[in-house]
């Protein structure tokens, strides 16, 4: 998952660069904070996200772990909102699955945040 959740993130950081951006470490990256999101002084403001032992941190009930990825969750749903682009989500035994606008859909994943953000990397190339 540490894998799929990083590749995503720099598909996001390439294709939206003002909306997340990469750092000087492969595993860590800058969100933009939205105002609808969380409130913060600066317009410019990032919160940095890490793609490092997702899975163990999760497993072990790491509280910035699960944070990064609520923030991240609410992020995508933000801007799928400004773009007036629909989002829901189907829940299995294989998964999370994310599908925007009636027809980008994600790959089953482990957290919604991650399924959002396969399906809102496809918005983002489509």
């Amino acid at each position: 998952m540490s894998t799929i959740y990083q590749e995503l993130l720099n598909q996001w950081a390439s294709l939206a660069p003002e909306e997340c951006s990469t750092t000087e470490r492969d595993y860590k990256f800058k969100v933009k904070i939205l105002p609808t999101v969380e409130k913060r002084n600066s317009t410019n403001a990032s919160r940095v996200v890490s793609s490092e032992n997702i899975e163990w941190r999760l497993s072990t009930h790491e509280g910035q772990a699960l944070e990064q990825l609520n923030f991240i969750l609410l992020t995508i749903i933000n801007h799928c909102a400004a773009r007036q682009s629909s989002i829901g989500f189907t829940f299995t035994e294989l998964g999370t699955t994310a599908v925007i606008c009636n027809g980008l859909k994600s790959q089953p994943q482990f957290h919604p945040a991650i399924a959002a953000l396969d399906a809102y990397i496809q918005l983002l190339e489509f």
